[in-house]
């Protein structure tokens, strides 16, 4: 989406900036959020995670140190801060997360943006492929112990069985997730500025979401294709951010943000894995919470019914989850500390 829309505005087949986009960031961002978040139910992560949960948070630590120290070291300009924050948002939670915190920060400078996210997804790529390359790293292994990936090997003619929970669409569905959206959207926005913060929008409505996620899990579980709603609410902001964005200025910008990218996810890896060797945490728990952190929840699922790691595929979903929540906070939170 974005690469296609990048090629198209700087070919003149549509435009840099247009009325439209403008409607992409009032109103399907706002709206995207309590639809990616509707099934977060806070209350099953706990119970459901274990140990995965502490390897969150080194994870966590770890996006957050590289963020601070990248900035000391690299000559990120007077963007560094909203940068920061938008990247240890997306290095916590996912591409919802950039999408939100960019939105909250105000941050319109597309072409930065679009650099950023071009980064970002090309760090996160390298990323997956890396950790999913440790447990296969002797050192690590009888550096780290991993009882996990030990039982897998063993049992890796088992076989995973993976239900198909594809569900048909259903436009009733559709259509209340839209309007539990909107209502959310509406509400978050108008609290922000009755309370004279408008740029906080964004974390109302987040805070709403989960709230109503929570309160209201039983009946949301029954909610149907609000997730995939979101998803496209998402990829149509990735298009008008390609749209925007004059391709010869983000290559010059993103070499900077690129390198930025790779260290701040460096520093998350070294921290991880000394945190899981001091505390002695499994090797595979490792992988999989640093996969929940850079990937969001669908990477850490999808990488241990895979492997095998049948233990660690609802943990993993879980903290996932958990980084969707809590990185809209975290991130604009930073921000203002670095700006």
């Amino acid at each position: 989406m974005l690469v296609i829309a990048m090629v198209l505005g700087n070919f003149g087949v549509i435009p840099h900036a247009a009325p439209a986009y403008e409607v992409v960031w009032s109103f399907l961002v706002p709206v995207a959020v309590p639809l990616l978040l509707l099934k977060a139910n806070l209350r099953r992560i706990i119970p459901e995670t274990g140990p995965m949960l502490g390897a969150f948070f080194l994870g966590v630590a770890g996006t957050l140190m590289g963020a601070v120290m990248g900035l000391w070291v690299l000559p990120m300009g007077s963007a560094g801060p909203d940068l920061a924050g938008i990247l240890s948002a997306t290095y916590i939670g996912g591409s919802m997360n950039f999408v939100a915190v960019a939105e909250a920060l105000q941050f319109t400078e597309k072409t930065l943006l679009a650099a950023a996210l071009a980064a970002d997804n090309v760090v996160g790529t390298l990323h997956i492929l890396v950790v999913v390359l440790i447990p296969s790293v002797a050192v690590l292994r009888r550096w780290i112990p991993s009882p996990i990936v030990e039982n897998s090997a063993d049992n890796q003619h088992d076989g995973i069985e993976v239900e198909d929970k594809t569900v048909p669409y259903n436009s009733a569905h559709i259509c209340l997730a839209l309007t539990i959206g909107l209502l959310i959207a509406a509400t978050g926005y108008g609290i922000a500025g009755f309370l004279h913060v408008p740029n906080y929008g964004i974390l109302f409505i987040t805070a709403i979401t989960l709230l109503v996620a929570n309160m209201f899990h039983k009946q949301l579980e029954n909610l149907h294709g609000a997730f995939e709603t979101g998803m496209l609410m998402m990829y149509i902001f990735f298009a008008t951010i390609g749209a925007g964005a004059d391709i010869t200025v983000m290559i010059n910008a993103g070499v900077m943000i690129f390198i930025y990218a790779a260290f701040i996810i460096i520093t998350h890896l070294i921290v991880i894995i000394l945190g899981a060797k001091l505390f002695k945490m499994d090797l595979a728990e490792l992988v999989i919470a640093s996969l929940a952190c850079i990937g969001g929840p669908v990477a850490p699922a999808a990488i241990s019914a895979s492997r095998g790691w049948r233990t660690l595929v609802t943990p993993g979903l879980m903290v996932g989850i958990l980084g969707y929540a809590i990185a809209n906070f975290i991130g604009v939170g930073l921000a203002g500390l670095l700006g």
